[in-house]
């Protein structure tokens, strides 16, 4: 079954906003839960530290991996249809934007500081 021509062109920025919102949405839950203690934020890597950067990279992976398999993706000559061709070629860019977009947004939990400390 093939998506729709706009679901198709949606669909990368859709994963990333996703992923974007799951990951800063476990950093806020994260650092309420820690209180303000200084000993939840003990030491260089602490536990929310971990666990920001195991979703963020998890998450790069499958944005990164659904590009890739998008961009080799190729049209059937048979049945051409310009349209189709058209929206395959739109969405490439969209995933490839998606893909250069997910390292850049979530550096940012592994490079800053949690918690505003």
């Amino acid at each position: 079954m093939k998506a729709p021509p706009l679901l198709s062109i949606m669909a990368g920025f859709a994963l990333w906003s996703v992923l974007f919102l799951l990951l800063y949405g476990a950093q806020a839950t994260g650092c309420h839960l820690a209180g303000g203690e200084p000993s939840a934020m003990a030491g260089s890597y602490p536990a929310l530290r971990w666990t920001l950067t195991v979703l963020a990279a998890l998450g790069t992976t499958a944005v990164m991996l659904l590009s890739w398999k998008k961009r080799t993706t190729r049209s059937d000559p048979s049945k051409a249809d310009d349209l189709m061709d058209f929206t395959r070629e739109v969405s490439r860019y969209v995933w490839l934007g998606a893909a250069a977009a997910t390292p850049f947004t979530f550096i940012g939990v592994i490079s800053l500081t949690l918690c505003g400390t």
